[in-house]
């Protein structure tokens, strides 16, 4: 039963990925033939094993393509062999060996697709070259597939590595050691198989390995594993959850980008903006710090100083850095002024002018609306945002067919710089209503955990979002027209945010689904939507 269960996910994770596009061949016949091996030295599937020098000999020239993204040598090697060709093309292939190789050990030398006919880069597909140091090839295999816990699609060429379950074994090895087998799933689908294994009880794991090093690299990796041990042979198919941990804070040496201020780049996701200061600052010197929209980054402005070098602290919850910057030449910041919203201002939003500088000062006598291009409106303020001092809010009302325009004088805006504005005049309109549509969904039946329901466009990107109710339901009032999908996401523990896993806490990740259809939303639409999904 348990086989049947993971046969139908692994089923359900391959429905996903789509044919193949139609072609309209031109030119007449293509050479579609892939390479032929005509031999090897030594033999394919030699045992006894003690060369240093491999080649496999082919009837045309050939090439390799992206063969860093494909090749898999199992067990891994200390010292990376030599494979020629390197940029041109042969009709041989040449693996030059420098390791030690172990004992009574099946080796295999999977190159996937990445060895191509030199003309028309038909690939020899998973060419793959098996020797043996002992008497006899290993002939077990592990099958299954990988799922990503947040992604609809996993992403292509992770590595499955296998580390024997024995005495030696603890979960630090994952970090610091080569596995014993390592495997890889496609580039276009997320399915495994590990071949010539030899029988045993394994500790299996799924990395998005990054810096292709056959080791776990918290910072940069992805991780997966299988929560118990598994024993070979055996012919269970498994899935296998990729996920990327929350990692402790760290950030990385300053760069000065203007004037007045610098960029710091940081490692993983934060709940909040780290403490950061100039420490060997003049007493006058302010700093404001922000994060950067859609980029792991911080932004440090202070005002302008001049300085042989600046010690910067950043300090997160757990861990304090100091970096020390010295000027170099940048270019001065200026403040300019643009529109938050291209186009119009959709429906329940105000008016938000975003500034190239942080804000000190508004000045209204400088600041002038209007309505219609020409019918003055006094009672209308702009004002700095209380969340964000390089946003200006107005909360104008609106009405239906208008147009309207913002004029700001030199002197309207101060920034902390001593900067002022130009003149500039900003023309704005609000959408109507009744140019959007209206999704009402109902969720059964009711979970205990928090959900929150995310619109996604066609680049999986969320669009809109918003938590469901007490009795499941939820209600997007203002959606642009289009095709969404749907997804849900389990806040088990209700703490309003995505809880990624922890591989040595044994912490899976907060669920993720996809809802198994798309929606379309019209102008002036109410979409109504009921969905029953299973615990």
């Amino acid at each position: 039963m348990r086989n049947i269960f993971r046969i139908l996910l692994i089923a359900l994770i391959l429905s996903s990925y789509g044919c193949a596009k139609r072609g309209t061949p031109s030119g007449g016949e293509k050479d579609t033939t892939p390479p032929v091996l005509l031999k090897s030295e030594p033999a394919m599937g030699a045992s006894n094993f003690k060369e240093e020098k491999i080649r496999l000999y082919f009837d045309e020239f050939i090439k390799f393509k992206k063969l860093q993204d494909q090749l898999i040598i199992s067990p891994p090697l200390k010292n990376t062999p030599i494979i020629k060709p390197q940029g041109s093309a042969s009709r041989m292939v040449e693996i030059q060996l420098f390791d030690t190789l172990l004992e009574n050990t099946t080796y295999s030398i999977n190159f996937g697709n990445a060895l191509v006919d030199n003309n028309e880069e038909n690939p020899y597909p998973f060419l793959q070259y098996v020797f043996s140091t002992g008497d006899r090839i290993d002939s077990l295999e592990l099958k299954g597939a990988v799922k990503d816990a947040l992604n609809r699609k996993a992403d292509p060429f992770v590595t499955l590595m296998l580390y024997p379950n024995d005495s030696v074994y603890n979960d630090s090895l994952v970090y610091n050691e080569p596995p014993r087998y390592v495997g890889s799933t496609g580039d276009s689908l997320p399915i495994f198989n590990l071949n010539y294994l030899a029988g045993g009880n394994y500790r299996v794991f799924a990395i998005k390995d990054n810096n292709k090093n056959n080791r776990y690299d918290p910072y940069l990796d992805k991780i997966g594993y299988l929560p118990d041990p598994v024993t070979l042979p055996n012919d269970s198919l498994y899935l296998i959850e990729l996920f990327k941990e929350k990692v402790a804070f760290k950030a990385s040496r300053p760069k000065l980008e203007g004037s007045n201020h610098f960029l710091i780049p940081y490692e993983s996701d934060i709940d909040s903006i780290p403490t950061i200061e100039i420490i060997n600052r003049p007493d006058s010197l302010w700093t404001y710090v922000e994060k950067v929209s859609n980029k792991d980054s911080l932004n440090l402005w202070f005002k302008p100083a001049k300085f042989d070098s600046l010690q910067v602290v950043v300090q997160s919850m757990i861990s304090i850095d100091t970096f020390t910057v010295k000027p170099v030449k940048v270019a001065k910041d200026t403040l300019t002024l643009s529109s938050v919203y291209r186009g119009s201002i959709p429906p329940f939003k105000s008016l938000s002018i975003g500034s190239s500088t942080p804000l000190a000062k508004v000045d209204r006598n400088f600041i002038s609306f209007y309505k219609q291009d020409s019918i003055p409106l006094d009672s209308v303020e702009l004002s700095i945002s209380k969340m964000n001092n390089r946003i200006l809010e107005s909360l104008l009302e609106p009405e239906e067919n208008t147009t309207y325009r913002v004029s700001l004088l030199p002197g309207a805006l101060e920034d902390h710089f001593g900067n002022t504005n130009d003149t500039i005049s900003i023309p704005f309109r609000f959408d109507k209503l009744e140019n959007f549509g209206v999704l009402k969904l109902q969720i059964e039946p009711v979970f205990d955990s928090s959900i929150e329901v995310s619109l996604l466009d066609k680049e999986d990107q969320v669009i809109y979002q918003q938590p469901l109710d007490s009795l499941g339901r939820c209600e997007f009032n203002a959606v642009k027209p289009g095709i969404y999908d749907i997804r849900l996401l389990f806040d088990a523990n209700k703490n309003g945010r995505y809880d990624t896993g922890s591989f040595l806490n044994r912490i899976r990740p907060e669920r993720i689904l996809y809802l198994n259809e798309s929606i379309e939303i019209r102008a002036n639409w109410e979409e109504n939507r009921t969905y029953n999904i299973q615990n």
